[in-house]
Formats: structure tokens, C-alpha cells, sequence
């Protein structure tokens, strides 16, 4: 697929609801995972292999009820379309949302991919941006496929499709739809067939197809302020809990921004990205950079305004908190 973007009105948050899983499934190519249209909290679990198709990304977006004028979302390890449940959620309630208005139309702009969805509402006169999905690794997204089911335990060979991806003596993240744990790989067969891994320590088991890598699910549920705080699904040792893995956003502009916006000798506007870092003592890490989503000064122009690069336009928004961002369109 490819990057795609879209706006209009929305009437209520209903309808909000129903927008934008279309424009996540029809225009993206993201799949309906389970529709919980029906439900008391109408809901949507939409699947996505990524743009590389080796993705695992579950989101959910809830009308919720018990939260006024926005759409609840979650992001999983896993969900179960049959059971309606998932497994090891990332989301903080009443902050990880995108902002609506459940009694009245307002505007909204959505931009996405495979890998990603990016939305901005204007609510009144103040405009709100969310952000979910993968995120731009700094870590390689190579991973090894395990080729049969493992059982916890010490010094355990996992049969891989390819172990030369995997260094000995190094740290690596093991997921299913069940586990995710950091791993030790203290030997490897590259000539055996399949490939095989030995890992020092591992303390659950995990079943065919598992993935092995330095950043196998990189997935971030933000809040309605994005670029901002977010919710990683994992970090470099597994899953800490729905909010247990808490990223903050910083843009990569040394404080530069008002003096590009334009700049005085050719009027020129620098962008610069939004990166991605998990600051709680203990677990300091850069992870990575949100997609097409920019930081750019104040004067550069207004809300809804236009930059033209030539082969690439960019929508500007003042973002409550975040500031000014300029979105690929």
C-alpha cells in the first residue's frame, strides 16, 4: 500500500468512530480484526502487517461511554477476534484518546499507512493530534522466525529460519501472540537445518512462529496531544504493563525551530522529526521517530496552511501542547 491522506467533517463522535476505521481499512488496507460495532461501547480492532508485512499491530478505538467527547485506543500484543480479548494492552484510560465531540460536528484530518495513522481534530478553535502504530526504528527490524514451539527453561534451542541475523552474545526481544521477553543468545547453528539459536534463559514458552529481533513490535498509543507523551507496547525488556513503558516526544530542533521559520536569506522552512524516548529511570532508551509528522517554528504560517516542498505538500497545525507540526499530505 502507501501513505494516503484525507479530511472532512465529522457529525458526531459515532460517526467519527465509523470515518475512520474506513479510511484505515478501505483507503489503507488495514484489517477489520473484529467489529464490535454492536456492542454498548461500539468498538473496532483493526489489524495491520505494516508497509514491510512483517508487522504485528492490533489497535482498538472504542466509543467510550465512561469518557466524554472522545474515541478510546488501545494497542495490543495480540488480539483474539473469536474470544473478543486481547492480550498485554498499552493505553492509559481517559488519555490515550482522540479528541471529538460527541454533540456536535467538527473538523478532523486523517493521515496514514500501513504502518501508521496520524489524527488531527479541531474542536472549537483548538486543534488535538493523535498518533499510533509503529514507529521509525533505530533498532533493525529483522527477525528470526522460530520454526517449531519452545518450553521454558535454561539453555533452550529455538529452531529459526535464519540465525545469521543474530549475533552471539547479545540481548534480543522473543514475542507470540501470548509472551514477549528479552533473551540472551549464547550460541547459534547456521548450517543445521532449520537454523537454530540457543538462549540462556527463558521464562515462558512460545509456540511456532515466534519472532526473534532487536525490535520486533515497536507500537505506540498516544495520547490526544501527539507529539507528546505516548505508550510503548514494550521496551528493551518486555512488556512492563499497560503503562509501564511511557515515551515521550522531543523534536530534533536544538531549540532552532523560530529561527527557520522562515529563515532570513531564502525564506526557507526547516522540518525537523519528532523522536521517540522511553526517560523513566532505568529504562532511558531512544527508540525511534514518529512518520511523516514534523516540527517547524511559529512563523511559518497558520493552522491549515499549506508548505509546498514540490514533490510533497505539508499541512501545518498548531497542536494543543505539542506546538507546530507539519503533517505529510
Amino acid at each position: 500500500m502507501a501513505y494516503h491522506s484525507t479530511s472532512g467533517t465529522a457529525t458526531n463522535t459515532a460517526d467519527m468512530l465509523v470515518k475512520l476505521k474506513d479510511f484505515l481499512v478501505t483507503t489503507c488496507g488495514w484489517t477489520l480484526h473484529d467489529d464490535g460495532s454492536a456492542q454498548a461501547e461500539p468498538y473496532y480492532v483493526l489489524k495491520s502487517v505494516g508497509e514491510s508485512g512483517n508487522e504485528d499491530i492490533y489497535i482498538q478505538f472504542i466509543n467510550d461511554t465512561a469518557n466524554l467527547d472522545c474515541i478510546s485506543v488501545k494497542g495490543y500484543l495480540y488480539w483474539n477476534a473469536t474470544t473478543h480479548a486481547g492480550v498485554k494492552v498499552a493505553f492509559s484510560s481517559a488519555a490515550t484518546i482522540i479528541s471529538t465531540k460527541d454533540s456536535a460536528q467538527f473538523l478532523y484530518w486523517f493521515y496514514g499507512d500501513l504502518d501508521h495513522v496520524y489524527v488531527v481534530t479541531k474542536i472549537v478553535a483548538t486543534y488535538y493530534g493523535h498518533y499510533s502504530g509503529i514507529i521509525k526504528r533505530f533498532w533493525s527490524a529483522q527477525t528470526a522466525i522460530s520454526q517449531g514451539a519452545v518450553t521454558a527453561g535454561t539453555n533452550v534451542v529455538v529452531p529459526v529460519d535464519d540465525a545469521s541475523i543474530l549475533t552471539v552474545n547479545k540481548s534480543y526481544i522473543i514475542k507470540d501472540d501470548a509472551n514477549i521477553e528479552r533473551v540472551l543468545v549464547s550460541s547459534r547453528d547456521t548450517v543445521s537445518t532449520p537454523n537454530t539459536v540457543t538462549v540462556a534463559t527463558l521464562v515462558s514458552g512460545y509456540g511456532l512462529g515466534s519472532k526473534i529481533g532487536e525490535d520486533p513490535q515497536p507500537v505506540i498509543i498516544g495520547r490526544n496531544t501527539m507529539p507528546g507523551n505516548c505508550y510503548a507496547l514494550n521496551r528493551w525488556n518486555g512488556y512492563p504493563g499497560a503503562t509501564g513503558q511511557t515515551m515521550t516526544c522531543g523534536a530534533a530542533n536544538g531549540g532552532f525551530a523560530v529561527s527557520s521559520d522562515p529563515d532570513a536569506r531564502y525564506s526557507l522552512v526547516t522540518m525537523f522529526p519528532w523522536l521517540v524516548a522511553c526517560t523513566s529511570v532505568g529504562y532511558e532508551e531512544l527508540r525511534g521517530e514518529i512518520i511523516e509528522v514534523y516540527s517547524i517554528g511559529t512563523g511559518a504560517g497558520d493552522s491549515e496552511d499549506v508548505i509546498d516542498l514540490g514533490t510533497a505538500t505539508y499541512k501545518m497545525f498548531n497542536i494543543s501542547t505539542a506546538g507546530w507540526c507539519a503533517v505529510k499530505e
